[in-house]
């Protein structure tokens, strides 16, 4: 009984090795299919042979995106070949499709094989049309066979060729090369802010497992804003550095320090890193701080969820910011065009990881806006009325109302992006118009976002002024208004951003008249902030001053090349340009310069001592003089389109861009000078003392630094200061 059992089994087994075996043995007429393509040819013999050596014509070094290449396959050796039948073929790729030259191929389970009447020869020629991504390897796969023609399998050979034809920017970014300069420098920044955290540690003393688990569990708005501002130090240095790269690259003409796509990923997230995770989280570093204190109150709404929302914010930046190390960055620009975000033409995890670190940021704006609007509007002393508030805490307060309208926006739009990228969800398919409708969603984003950014530093600005000047702020009330009107504004004007996308001509022109007036309430702050000056004796030894003077300069420049892109027919010339690259960072500079003043202006309430004056000099001239040497010339490659990675010298765009690249090492520099100034004066800087400007506002009032609790006894507003 278990005899014939077993019989059974082994016929059975028998059986399905038969069929297993069959395809294999299919007639070779009709091509090379089935399990040879990855099992061998093992009709024609057991195993390949070196007897019959395989040509391949046409391979070229690396493919472009979606360019169509001609294949001849030819072999030689092997039998004889005296019947009809001489040989065949196999071809199959991971990447890109196949597409028939003659009679003598076809394409069948997506590979490309010979057809009955290609049996009769050695030679065939194909076409392969390259993915339409180049950042894959194609892995190709060839089996040819060599017969006689005797209508039997008997002396027949086969052999096997495999190769791979890499994309332009296949890998570029995915693998850390450090023989690589460009990518020398990304790690050697990385590095760079390891050690500097150590030596900052190192030089604050006691520090120990204790004061460890306390900066990490922390929920004092005091040190969460300090938190904020190292953070937004760190992630600074990283935008800064890929910047770098970015002036090293255009250099010179002809340049290849770095691959085009390394080159897209910087730029992609210099400026994400730049506008997300830096210059915004510095503006809170100083909300959180200063916010509380200058309304009289103890502790943010709540200290919890402030907390929650800074670490939040520093994994979502490092999220965004690994791809480098992984499969490549996000290269599709920082404000995510669709269709450059999908899968065909971003497959790696770049663009997943910025959704997933901007999803994050999200969390912690949304939780910020919500803590710093309860704050404001509910824990001010009962002295302190609305319009009674300072400056600084007016212009966060319009931030984070802004915030709060259009950060939901993004997550929408990053929410459909991923639901595009993961389940074919179709949001911004370019078939259905899905491009202007992600334009239409992150523009309204996008441009209320740059006031997000300037709001905190003309906050800075407006207390800095009055303190040198030792007046009131001319127009106080007027510029409240302002602020309304341009926050308003600021949220109705993003399709200005669009001009050359087709949208209709009617909501063209409002918007052309929209952004034109946004200038308006714009004009007045900035005119209120001169008037102040009218006779006064302002001390422009004060390196808070002038660092907000030579803001004040850059913004004008800024603010006036604005103007000329409100007009539809100039937006068509400098759109995509460096014209308007060079607008947008006098813009964002004179921000960057501003939040720097606030920095050496409060620096001595959150330490208690001084930044060294001399080595504050050179940080001021040399970022100031390297902001215009970077961005005047741009403004005159109007003709010069932006992100191209590389250029000729008939172009006339290398003296430019020579000039760029130095003004950007300038100011790089500035910043390490600003660096050592900044670690080094907390333990060596001159003592400050509680009221170091003779300020008037409530920080002014408590001890450098604040105790724990903030006040012994709350602070009182004595009269009324609107005016």
């Amino acid at each position: 009984m278990n005899t014939n059992y077993k019989k059974y089994i082994s016929l059975i087994l028998l059986f399905g090795m038969l069929l297993a075996l069959a395809p294999q043995m299919s007639a070779l007429p009709g091509g090379i299919s089935g399990a040879t393509v990855t099992s061998g040819c093992m009709c024609h013999g057991a195993a390949p042979t070196d007897d019959i050596a395989i040509t391949v014509e046409g391979i070229p070094e690396e493919f472009m995106a979606d360019e169509v290449y001609t294949l001849t396959i030819s072999f030689s050796g092997g039998p004889e070949a005296t019947g009809e039948n001489h040989g065949g073929f196999n071809l199959k790729s991971n990447y890109g499709t196949f597409t028939t030259t003659d009679d003598s191929t076809q394409i069948l389970e997506n590979a490309a094989i010979h057809t009955e009447s290609g049996n009769n020869q050695r030679s065939w020629t194909i076409d392969w049309t390259a993915p339409n991504s180049d950042k894959v390897s194609a892995d190709f796969v060839l089996l040819v066979n060599s017969v006689d023609g005797d209508g039997t399998s008997a002396g027949d050979e086969w052999n096997e060729e495999k190769f791979t034809i890499m994309g332009q920017n296949a890998g570029s970014g995915s693998v850390i090369d450090i023989g690589d300069p460009a990518w020398l420098l990304i790690v050697g920044s990385v590095l760079g802010i390891v050690v500097a955290i150590v030596v900052v540690l190192y030089r604050k003393e006691d520090f120990g497992k204790k004061e460890l688990m306390h900066w990490l569990t922390t929920t004092n708005h005091k040190d969460v804003g300090l938190l904020y501002l190292w953070a937004s130090i760190i992630f600074a240095v990283i935008g800064l550095a890929l910047s770098v790269l970015v002036r090293l690259q255009l250099v010179v003409p002809d340049n290849d320090f770095m691959t085009g796509d390394l080159f897209n990923q910087a730029v992609t997230m210099h400026g994400a890193v730049m506008v997300l995770f830096a210059v915004s989280p510095m503006s809170f570093a100083f909300a959180n701080y200063m916010v509380p204190l200058q309304i009289g109150a103890n502790d943010m709404a709540f200290p919890r969820l402030n907390a929650f929302s800074f670490w939040t914010l520093v994994l979502g930046g490092l999220t965004a910011a690994s791809g480098f190390f992984f499969e490549g960055a996000a290269d599709v620009g920082w404000t995510f065009y669709s269709p450059l975000t999908s899968v065909d033409y971003s497959p790696g995890s770049g663009v997943s990881l910025a959704g997933a670190g901007l999803v994050l940021l999200i969390l912690s704006v949304s939780a910020s806006t919500i803590n710093f609007l309860v704050t404001i509007l509910r824990h001010r002393v009962p002295s302190m009325g609305v319009w009674d508030m300072p400056m600084f805490t007016w212009n966060m307060f319009f931030t984070v109302l802004l915030m709060l309208a259009i950060f939901p926006a993004l997550l929408s739009a990053v929410l459909m992006l991923v639901g595009d990228r993961v389940f074919d969800t179709g949001f911004f398919d370019p078939s259905i118009d899905g491009t202007t409708w992600w334009l239409h969603i992150f523009w309204f984003f996008g441009h209320p976002e740059v006031y997000v950014v300037l709001l905190p530093g003309l906050g800075m600005s407006m207390e800095i002024v009055p303190t040198f000047v030792r007046k009131h702020l001319y127009g106080r009330n007027t510029i409240i208004y302002a602020l309304m009107v341009a926050s308003v504004l600021s949220v109705l004007v993003w399709a200005h951003h669009m001009f050359i996308t087709g949208i209709d001509p009617t909501f063209r022109k409002i918007e052309s008249i929209g952004t034109e007036l946004i200038s308006v309430p714009f004009a007045l702050i900035y005119l209120s902030l001169i008037a102040t000056f009218y006779k006064s004796k302002p001390d422009f030894t004060k390196l808070p001053l002038a660092f907000v003077m030579g803001a004040v300069g850059i913004f004008l420049v800024g603010g006036i090349t604005g103007v000329y892109l409100s007009s539809v027919a100039m937006d068509v010339q400098l759109r995509g340009t460096y014209f308007l690259v060079a607008h947008f960072h006098y813009t964002l500079g004179s921000v960057a310069v501003m939040t720097l003043g606030g920095i050496y202006y409060w620096y001595p309430k959150m330490f208690g001592r001084l930044l060294d004056d001399k080595l504050g000099w050179w940080h001021f001239w040399l970022t100031f003089l390297g902001i215009n040497l970077t961005f005047i010339p741009l403004f005159g490659l109007w003709d010069m389109p932006r992100r191209i990675y590389v250029y000729q010298e008939a172009a006339g765009w290398a003296d430019q861009q020579l000039l760029a690249t130095i003004g950007s090492l300038v100011v790089f520099v500035a910043q390490v000078i600003f660096f050592w100034n900044f670690v080094r004066s907390m333990k060596h800087g001159k003592e400050a003392g509680n009221n170091p400007w003779d300020g008037h506002t409530f920080e002014w009032l408590t001890t450098s630094p604040p105790p724990t609790h903030n006040w012994n006894e709350l602070p009182v507003m004595e009269a009324s200061s609107s005016e």
